[in-house]
């Protein structure tokens, strides 16, 4: 494998965080540099991909190949499985492989720099591109877990934050950063200020209702995106306390139906 030519791109380049994704000439480049774009991925040139710093801790490089055919077999699934929805986690030798089904299949070795991510050559339905965007969240929650780093399905809108189930934001993701004290989304950037508003649309109310701090914390604390067998870290657990300290809670109100 390393004998590839890799094409380096580094999660928010601004605020150097040691996170990777790097492609091989043969993946499904077109469409995964879009998504990466969106997920707020540079690209490095040549000479900065040879110094990415792979005695840094928490680095992490997420190499991108196509499916071999024994992994397009196991990314296929069964549809006995697929009532238990497309994505699934398991430990494969000891180390937890997470399964999109007919997307990707990504393997994330305990404290290890490189981790891999195998996608099917076919990426062509609207709903594996959805797929594909989730795998790459799904990445970006596990490897920033580390520094508390929140990471919830949802979008940023009039410098709120709504949070959503993952079938309401296709894949759409919004990353926390309560340290820096910024909001990362497909739109870019937002600065915490004093407070930050966050709007919980996964359960929507007919009227306006604020939600107490004790729910807050518990539901930042079960909506993340992390998939993991042992949780949130306790980083993660620390930024919800700080953030639920800041930001006020509130839950969606429904919009109007109109009888016809």
């Amino acid at each position: 494998m390393e004998s590839a030519k890799w094409t380096y791109y580094q999660f928010r380049k601004p605020h150097d965080y040691p996170i990777y994704v790097r492609l091989a000439a043969e993946a499904p480049t077109a469409k995964l540099v879009h998504l990466l774009t969106e997920l707020g991925f540079t690209a490095l040139t040549e000479a900065e991909g040879k110094k990415v710093p792979l005695n840094r801790l928490h680095t992490r490089i997420l190499s991108v190949q196509e499916a071999s055919a024994r992994i397009q077999r196991e990314i296929g699934g069964s549809e006995i499985l697929d009532k238990y929805g497309a994505e699934s986690l398991s430990l494969q030798l000891g180390m937890p492989v997470y399964t999109f089904r007919k997307v990707g299949l990504m393997g994330m070795p305990f404290g290890k720099t490189f981790w891999e991510l195998a996608v099917h050559p076919e990426l062509a339905h609207t709903d594996q591109l959805v797929g594909l965007r989730i795998v790459l969240v799904r990445f970006l929650a596990q490897a920033l877990s580390y520094a508390g780093i929140l990471c919830y399905w949802g979008t940023v809108k009039d410098d709120a934050v709504i949070i959503m189930k993952q079938t309401q934001s296709f894949g759409e993701a919004v990353l926390i950063d309560v340290g820096r004290r910024v909001v990362f989304s497909n739109g870019g950037e937002l600065r915490i200020g004093a407070g930050l508003k966050i709007i919980r649309k996964d359960k929507e109310s007919r009227t306006a209702a604020q939600m107490s701090r004790e729910d807050l914390i518990g539901f930042l604390s079960v909506s993340t995106c992390l998939l993991s067998f042992t949780g949130i870290t306790p980083m993660m657990k620390k930024s919800i306390y700080d953030l639920s300290s800041n930001a006020s809670g509130a839950y969606a109100i429904t919009e109007a139906t109109v009888n016809l």
